[in-house]
């Protein structure tokens, strides 16, 4: 008479896994999918598409995690997403709070929280292949040691090297927007050895971001800590030639460089370059009565697709130091 409740327990318990189990085989066998169709966020050509559509996507890709927190796919997914959007939407609204002396640092709040979760889902992924931060601390003073140490846990394909890559951006930023933090100053090693280990790999990785590391590292510090401002405008100015249509690095360049410098030639020869291209930009993207500039034949700057995203945030960029380079100079 009282065998039915332990069966039926019995019952529930043994559907409740297989219905976890089948969670999960249906996520480890969509994951590859999901991660390269995230990748297609970066041909977004509309910023504010952008800024309200990832929130929700992400929340999605964290749903799935939860039915299998080892996905190698949505964990690099959701380390890329959360710095991305640090970096464009977050840090974006800081600048605005900065340059418009607003009083307010919503921005930067939100960049902390963001690339936070950056981090914390990139170390995730470097666990589940038998890397620790704890691992990666104590070999920061070690020539190569870092980098020796990636070398034997991870491959050189595309995933792993964009997990170190946006791992490593989100854990420079933490130190750079905690800059009185100086135990997290003193980590900073951890970060630029891990892009060099990326960098090393593929110079060329999404368009020249090594190039904006590098040339912001040396130009973002003074000579007296280490840095070398010439050697980041070097940098730059290298960067551009090799990456003309990535209008990213002219704004990166702007910020690191020519503002700090107080190079006011070299920054409103900037801001009239992209002038110029937000006016191209608009012309190609929004439907006028007038033939666009795309009937007239191919344009350079366009025929890269996933490069619209990083046009999109470049320009946002530049309507902000255009509207408050009074502050600058």
């Amino acid at each position: 008479m009282k065998w039915p409740c332990p069966i039926l327990y019995l019952v529930l318990v043994c559907f409740t896994i297989s219905s976890c189990s089948f969670n999960k085989i249906a996520v480890n066998s969509s994951s590859g999918l999901l991660y390269s169709a995230s990748n297609e966020v970066e041909a977004e050509s509309n910023y504010e598409v952008f800024k309200t559509g990832v929130p929700g996507n992400l929340m999605l890709m964290e749903g799935l995690l939860s039915e299998s927190p080892e996905n190698l796919d949505i964990l690099a997914t959701l380390t890329k997403g959360y710095a991305g959007y640090a970096f464009a939407i977050n840090e974006t609204d800081m600048h605005n709070e900065e340059w418009g002396e607003l009083k307010t640092e919503i921005g930067k709040s939100q960049a902390l929280f963001n690339y936070t979760r950056s981090l914390n889902f990139g170390l995730r992924y470097l666990r589940v292949n038998k890397i620790e931060l704890n691992d990666l601390i104590s070999r920061m003073n070690e020539p190569q040691g870092i980098a020796h140490f990636l070398e034997k846990r991870l491959s050189a394909d595309k995933k792993d090297l964009d997990l170190v890559l946006f791992t490593a951006q989100s854990f420079a930023a933490l130190i750079n927007l905690q800059k009185d933090n100086i135990s997290m100053v003193a980590q900073l090693p951890v970060a630029k050895a891990m892009f060099d280990w990326v960098c090393m790999k593929d110079p060329k990785i999404n368009y020249g971001t090594c190039d904006i590391f590098y040339g912001a590292f040396e130009a973002g510090r003074p000579k007296m800590l280490g840095g070398n401002p010439e050697k980041g405008k070097e940098i730059f100015l290298r960067a551009i030639e090799n990456h003309p249509h990535n209008w990213l690095i002219r704004t990166s360049y702007m910020q690191y460089y020519l503002i700090p410098q107080n190079d006011k030639d070299g920054f409103e020869q900037q801001l009239e370059f992209l002038k110029n291209k937000q006016t191209e930009y608009q012309q190609f993207h929004v439907y006028s009565s007038a033939p666009s500039t795309s009937e007239s034949g191919p344009i350079g700057w366009n025929l890269e697709s996933h490069l619209r995203f990083y046009q999109a945030l470049a320009l946002k960029r530049f309507e902000l130091m255009n509207k408050y380079q009074k502050q600058f100079f």
